[in-house]
């Protein structure tokens, strides 16, 4: 193979996306067939694109991908890949790839983090650091007393990267882990050389069933807390409306890690209201960012974060170590990691 044409466009408002400086000297170092451009703008962008063969890049649009003429590997940075499925992408059937599984550590990070919160009751106690000064006496009597994870339930709605991870932490506290997935026939679908690039273990996780979405009725009625940790697709869009949240549990916590719109949000609300489910800790939102005059600010058995549960400083090491694997595998004609079904949509 020759000299390799590779553009990075990953230039953003927030230095937190933006490809640290070592990082692109790193490439350099390791790949000197590389040829690398380095746009750090979008007119630094629609200039250089028209040369690339493999563009490393935020989602750059349907006109970029238009002219890119002689691409044939697009890799996205993050698991999302909606806005890269363009008319162009799709008709000349370009290689995409994604970074599947960089966020799995950060994420299950932050919801055993909330699933903490809420069994402890740290919003309340925050909120009276804040206000009131603390009270202790209230924390021995009604409804609002801590609770604990140990020996508890955990439903996992999605069993990728992220629910494997999840779950592992989830058992370490002594919870019973039973997850939906897809197909739940299949063996994981995670390479051992997609987990190695990633830094994540290769054992599976001893979860206690792993079941298909004919029986996500099932996992909802056996769990104390619900977790959303799949892909938004057609068929899990507006899955946890009000008849889901009806068969959960009363006083089971719900969190959703995933995408905003698999969730009623409204139905979600009535739920949280009635206090048919105890409470929830979301990180996205059917409209992001969530709107001020959304209901979901005036309760106070919810936790809300700003679609960050993925943001963390481990963020580039590890999707540059992936990125660099498909480089290699790439050089070697072997079959690239993380390739995406365009017409599945992930």
């Amino acid at each position: 193979m020759g000299v390799r044409r590779l553009l990075l466009g990953l230039f953003h408002a927030s230095e937190a996306w933006t490809i640290p400086d070592e990082e692109v000297e790193r490439l350099r170092l390791d790949f000197p067939d590389l040829e690398i451009t380095r746009a750090r703008s979008k007119e630094n962008l629609e200039a250089a694109i028209p040369e690339a063969e493999i563009l490393f890049s935020w989602a750059p649009g349907e006109a970029n991908v238009a002219r890119a003429r002689n691409l044939r590997w697009l890799h996205a940075p993050a698991a999302g890949i909606g806005a890269y499925l363009t008319p162009s992408v799709t008709k000349r059937k370009i290689l995409l790839t994604n970074s599947r599984g960089v966020h799995a550590v950060p994420i299950a990070e932050h919801t055993l983090g909330v699933l903490v919160a809420l069994a402890r009751q740290l919003r309340t106690a925050i909120a009276d650091q804040i206000q009131d000064g603390l009270e202790r006496e209230r924390w021995f009597e009604g409804p609002g007393r801590p609770r604990e994870l140990y020996g508890r339930t955990l439903g996992l709605f999605g069993y990728g990267a992220i629910g494997r991870e999840v779950a592992r932490r989830a058992l370490a506290f002594g919870m019973r882990v039973i997850a939906v997935r897809r197909h739940p026939e299949r063996p994981s679908a995670w390479e051992p050389d997609l987990l190695r690039a990633l830094g994540l273990p290769e054992e599976e996780p001893r979860i206690d069933a792993v079941m298909g979405p004919g029986d996500l009725d099932r996992m909802l009625e056996a769990s104390d807390a619900v977790v959303v940790a799949a892909a938004l697709t057609p068929e899990t869009q507006g899955v946890f409306d009000a008849a889901a949240f009806g068969r959960m549990k009363r006083g089971a916590w719900f969190v959703n890690v995933a995408r905003g719109k698999i969730v009623r949000e409204r139905d979600l609300v009535a739920a949280l209201r009635m206090g048919s489910i105890g409470a929830a800790a979301l990180d996205v939102f059917e409209t992001e960012p969530l709107p001020r005059e959304s209901e979901l600010y005036t309760l106070d058995n919810v936790i809300l974060t700003p679609h960050i549960s993925g943001n963390s400083i481990g963020f580039w090491p590890r999707a540059m170590a992936l990125f660099r694997a498909n480089l290699r595998r790439d050089a070697a004609g072997l079959p690239l990691l993380n390739q995406v079904d365009i017409e599945r949509g992930y």
